[in-house]
């Protein structure tokens, strides 16, 4: 299911309902039809309609529409996001609405309830509703519940093996097609193997406020091929096997000899984004992403909202970071057949990741970032791509190695360094390969080697950002808040910037 379709039932049957003249700003006198001395009440649920919009920005948002209550002198909506439903978020909060509809900001994945209450009118001596309607929404796409306990490796690639045919022909039938796995709130998994997602975009959701966790074995890895994005899932990568030889190169790994409708003319293409957001990974000794043995282009890799914390020597260079850089070129089922390979968009944004490898035992084969080749448009079509790295924390990626390695390098790519503490890495410069740069409010420190001048003279001020050994050592604890880590920084520049969660 997808969430055009989602909308579509919902809103075709309820429409006629508002020919009656209802916009926002419209006056009093238009709409109370003479009503006066009475106790209002708050719009019917089964009136209220939602549908999707978009912004004056570009952005999509929640169109919620209700019918007029005669009389009434406004409504006051707040919508609150109760994914967690003991700790519900509000999302707007008590606004007041001279009309009969209201915008709200869209997320996936995401139930909502929605709050309605007619006003009063003290001009027709109306009394506003004694209570207002609570109208639930939601954004969540269909999907199938692991049990808790699993080993959701087989499940995974058991269930879209039987049903890849199905979900070809959904998206075929509607391109924004996606399939979701549900993990239950608070359980425990493990992936002792490939999790095989198929030529179809997965979403793998866990639960905010009480997250599965799901824990590693050797051969572990997710490995995509058409997007994935995988939210409120906690990782446990300690006894992953450090090395290629165990089948993977990542906690996400892209798929090798994947299906053939995938292949571009230069590389693989994931049109689709992958998305890691509001996750914790613990000791990951490989690296976050990686294209694998095989020529990948990948449209969208992001990171938002997470503790990722390494446990990666960066003695290989499959080890790098994010790596885009492919092992062997494997392409239609032959080895060094294309040698394209990199991310059109990059984003790391709210997030802290940090290696607890002391620096004087690490080695410098791995980078942060790495693409095949600085040509994006090989596979994307065009330039117009980004690296942005905002308001996050850096700490030992990478103090011996270059930031970088073949990224894009037209003016139409465009990298933006902003808000962030960079303890720890060396050459953030080597991103500058002839793009468009934007570096914005960032402090940077060394511990192993010192600052690179570039660095400091262009991207970052150099400033001690006051991280201790109990800090950048610890291992991530996935029981305790903030996983029992405290990035705060004590700095003028770097207590004001990075993660948000480290702000006081």
């Amino acid at each position: 299911m997808t969430l055009k379709k989602l909308f579509g039932g919902i809103c075709c049957a309820a429409m006629a309902m508002f020919a009656v003249s209802c916009a926002q700003g419209v006056e009093d006198e238009a709409w109370t039809s003479g009503v006066s001395g009475v106790q209002l009440e708050s719009p019917a649920a089964d009136a209220v309609v939602f549908s999707l919009a978009t912004d004056a920005s570009g952005n999509e948002q929640v169109k919620v529409q209700w019918p007029v209550s005669m009389g009434a002198g406004g409504y006051e909506i707040t919508v609150f996001n109760v994914n967690d439903i003991d700790n519900p978020e509000i999302v707007v909060d008590h606004v007041t609405v001279d009309g009969c509809s209201y915008l709200f900001p869209l997320s996936e994945d995401t139930n909502y309830e929605v709050s309605i209450l007619s006003l009063g009118n003290e001009k027709y001596n109306n009394k506003g509703a004694a209570t207002a309607t609570m109208v639930p929404f939601s954004t969540m796409i269909g999907g199938v519940t692991i049990p808790a306990g699993s080993e959701i490796g087989q499940f995974i690639t058991e269930w879209m093996t039987s049903h890849v045919a199905e979900y070809k022909a959904a998206m075929a039938a509607d391109p924004n097609f996606e399939w979701a796995f549900d993990l239950e709130r608070g359980a425990a998994y493990t992936l002792d193997q490939a999790a095989d997602f198929g030529p179809i975009p997965v979403r793998l959701r866990g639960t905010q406020g009480n997250r599965p966790v799901v824990t590693l074995g050797e051969k572990g890895t997710l490995r995509p091929s058409r997007g994935l994005k995988i939210k409120n899932v906690n990782f446990d990568c300690a006894g992953m096997y450090p090395d290629s030889k165990a089948g993977h190169r990542g906690l996400i790994s892209m798929m090798i000899d994947p299906d053939e409708s995938l292949a571009g003319a230069q590389s693989y293409y994931c049109d689709k984004p992958i998305r890691i957001e509001s996750c914790w990974v613990r000791e990951l000794p490989v690296s976050l992403f990686n294209i694998d043995n095989c020529a990948w282009g990948i449209n969208e890799f992001r990171v938002a909202d997470c503790i990722i914390q390494l446990n990666n020597r960066l003695d290989n260079a499959w080890k790098t970071i994010i790596c885009a850089h492919s092992g062997t070129g494997r392409y239609l089922g032959t080895d060094s057949a294309k040698w394209y390979g990199g991310i059109a968009n990059t984003m790391i944004l709210n997030s802290t990741i940090y290696n607890i490898w002391p620096s004087d035992t690490l080695k410098d084969t791995g980078y942060f970032i790495r693409f095949s080749n600085q040509d994006i448009s090989k596979f994307y079509g065009s330039y117009n791509g980004c690296f942005d790295i905002k308001n996050s924390t850096l700490v030992r990626c990478v103090p011996r190695k270059d930031f970088g390695n073949n990224i894009a390098n037209k003016t139409q790519y465009v990298i933006t360094f902003e808000n962030t503490n960079f303890w720890d890495c060396y050459r953030l410069q080597k991103v500058k390969r002839g793009g468009t740069y934007v570096w914005k409010n960032n402090t940077i420190w060394g511990v192993f080697n010192s600052v690179d001048s570039t660095d400091k003279q262009e991207i970052a001020t150099e400033e001690n950002m006051g991280f201790t050994d109990e800090n950048i050592f610890k291992v991530l604890d996935l029981t305790q808040p903030n996983g029992g880590v405290n990035f705060t920084a004590t700095g003028t520049i770097s207590s004001t910037i990075g993660d948000p969660r480290w702000l006081n």
